[in-house]
């Protein structure tokens, strides 16, 4: 595709428009040789604002455009999606054409958003349109604007930061080598370019325009817009973040990233230990000229050999979440609150040598006294025990305050007390620290038993209803939470212990004595096959990561249990599903809990209006 190309199938449309406004119709409009070499101009000039218009977020949604540029792999679902703006209004179902061919209908309803799930074409960049029909199949309107789908043809991909060809301040100094040199050095080494940004607003407009003027390689533009993708980094280095996330997500598709071009030289130890080499347009530029890029070429097809031969679901796990599959468990989901509780006692009375325990909140409660009064009793009787808790949601070393639950464990010999992420001063009261939290909850028994778990440290997470007197008035927290863990024993328990333990060793736990066993050689104990999927908070997405390749190789149905508002990410993923005629059924819960008539037992204001928020969340999407 030539930089002149993109306009001149607008050229005709623009005509009409033009003579339109100039109250003539076509027809009576007679146009020489060199009117139409002006209009034509002017169709260019006009085609380009039109395109940049609609790569705008703000006037896409007011003019409509196709979403965002796309880049996959052959044979891959690919999502098209598109704002119709004023259009919508014009007909009752919109085309999808992929450069001229069309690939999908769909009706327009009221929300004006129009998506489709199509299989990738061929490697190459292809153009993505949108056209609005009547009920009669006849055109009435195209929607503004082209995106690009780019499909890999499994060559080295190169994601290039916009950061090196956008407008730079006067004051900064201009780069010791050009980047476009370094670019077009790259195409003719035999990589693919794809072009992304990482910022608090969404620039593609501006990257498009920048990739036209300067007249750069094309490519798809990725854009990762704290607006729209929640990637905000407080505080976290935007390329670890970049590459600890869409970098995953686009292997797991089978786009084989081996490069990241950026300002700066990366740490090679860092890039190893990602898989991906960030390099600036001097390194670039030097080893494109001296064929140097044999490294990225084998990288790429061992990505696609290993593709081929793995299961589809196992691929983008491994890919995602930093996870792999481990056989030979047994695993007990537990749903019953009660039968959750004596289980739970009844590990720590089996426990012969350690009980490690990490819970998010510990609320005075008859659970919390019960918990506390056994593991005394187990610490007596010669069973090291090691306590961890959310400092913040127990309400643990917080600006000198002490839970005097937990200051019954500190004064316990045998048992070692740990606060995560204590705020020990006003001043480290901020939105980074309060977001900051562990949610974990998990319980090991001798390296050998475990449970993960959604259970905190309260009644309501362990007592049954039929434990508990509930009348019409009784207060939202004693009343009992549907909630689960997972018990689990096998080999798969040692990754459960080392996530406790790197948790531990981090906040800076007393270290384990060397004779103390806590990683226990561990044999089959059954024929089941599973995964720990460890979320790290701001460093990575590797829980959305796990939703995400659960519901691409969905055929069926998705069963979704969740009890918090969804991110975009998800919402945009259930609608993929939707589009594919998956079923979702989405079980989710209330912070407040809930009467027969729907109304509220009595809460806090705060926790109403959370559970208005994420009933509405919930609510708004159609089919589920």
């Amino acid at each position: 595709m030539t930089d002149d190309e993109a306009p001149q199938d607008l050229g005709e449309r623009i005509r009409r428009i033009a003579a339109t406004l100039a109250g003539e119709v076509d027809k009576r409009l007679i146009v020489g040789d060199e009117s139409r070499s002006m209009l034509d101009a002017a169709a260019r000039s006009f085609g380009a604002t039109m395109e940049r218009w609609g790569r705008n977020p703000s006037l896409r949604r007011v003019l409509g455009g196709v979403q965002r540029d796309v880049l996959t792999s052959p044979g891959e679902r690919v999502e098209l999606s598109a704002s119709l703006g004023v259009s919508a209004k014009l007909g009752t179902a919109a085309r999808f054409y992929v450069d001229d061919a069309v690939v999908a209908e769909v009706s327009i309803e009221s929300s004006a958003e129009v998506r489709t799930i199509i299989y990738a074409p061929a490697p190459g960049i292809h153009r993505v349109g949108v056209k609005v029909c009547n009920d009669k199949g006849e055109v009435v309107s195209d929607v503004i604007g082209h995106r690009l789908l780019q499909v890999a043809s499994g060559r080295p991909v190169v994601l290039v930061h916009a950061e090196l060809f956008l407008p730079r301040p006067p004051d900064d100094p201009p780069p010791s080598t050009s980047p476009i040199e370094a670019l077009r050095a790259l195409v003719d080494e035999g990589l693919e370019l794809v072009y992304f940004d990482i910022h608090e607003k969404n620039r593609g407009a501006l990257i498009h325009e920048e990739l036209l003027r300067q007249r750069l390689p094309p490519g798809a533009i990725l854009v990762y817009s704290a607006e729209e993708e929640e990637l905000r980094s407080l505080g976290v280095d935007f390329v670890d973040m970049f590459a600890s996330t869409a970098i995953r997500r686009l292997r797991a598709k089978g786009v084989p990233v081996t490069t990241i071009l950026t300002e700066r030289d990366e740490d090679p130890e860092q890039s190893r230990a990602e898989s991906v080499t960030v390099m600036a347009p001097a390194t670039a530029l030097n080893r494109a000229l001296t064929g140097d890029f044999t490294l990225e070429t084998e990288q790429a097809a061992q990505l696609l050999r290993d593709r081929a031969s793995s299961n589809p679901l196992d691929w983008r796990l491994d890919q995602t979440t930093e996870s792999h599959l481990v056989q030979g468990n047994s695993f007990h989901a537990e749903l019953d609150n009660e039968k959750a509780r004596k289980r739970l006692f009844a590990a720590f009375e089996e426990a012969v040598s350690t009980i490690h325990i990490q819970f998010y909140i510990v609320r005075p409660s008859d659970f919390a006294e019960l918990l506390i009064v056994q593991l005394i009793q187990r610490a007596r009787a010669g069973v090291k025990v090691r306590f961890m808790v959310d400092a913040l949601y127990s309400d643990e070393e917080v600006l000198g305050r002490i839970n005097p639950l937990i200051q019954s464990l500190r004064e316990e010999d045998g048992i070692e007390v740990l606060a995560v992420n204590p705020i020990e001063s006003h001043k480290q009261v901020d939105v980074a620290n309060l977001k900051k939290r562990d949610h974990r909850k998990l319980v090991i028994v001798d390296g050998r038993l475990a449970f993960v778990s959604g259970r905190n440290a309260s009644d309501e997470y362990f007592f049954g209803f039929d434990e508990v007197p509930v009348h019409d008035n009784t207060r939202h927290e004693c009343i009992p939470w549907l909630d689960a863990h997972v018990e689990l024993s096998g080999p798969l328990v040692r990754e459960v212990q080392e996530t406790f333990m790197h948790t531990w060793d981090r906040q800076g736990g007393a270290p384990i004595p060397p004779g103390e066993e806590v990683l226990p050689a561990l044999e089959p104990t059954g024929s089941a096959a599973g995964r720990l999927v460890v979320h790290r908070g701001l460093a990575e997405t590797n829980g959305l990561a796990m939703y995400e390749a659960m519901f691409a190789v969905a055929e069926d149905h998705v069963y979704i249990v969740n009890d918090f508002p969804f991110v975009p990410a998800l919402e945009r993923a259930i609608y993929c599903l939707l589009a594919r005629d998956v079923s979702v059924k989405l079980l989710t819960g209330s912070a407040t809990t809930r009467r027969d008539d729907g109304t509220f037992f009595p809460a806090p204001l705060h926790r109403t209006l959370f559970g208005e928020v994420g009933a509405s969340s919930s609510g708004r999407r159609r089919g589920v």
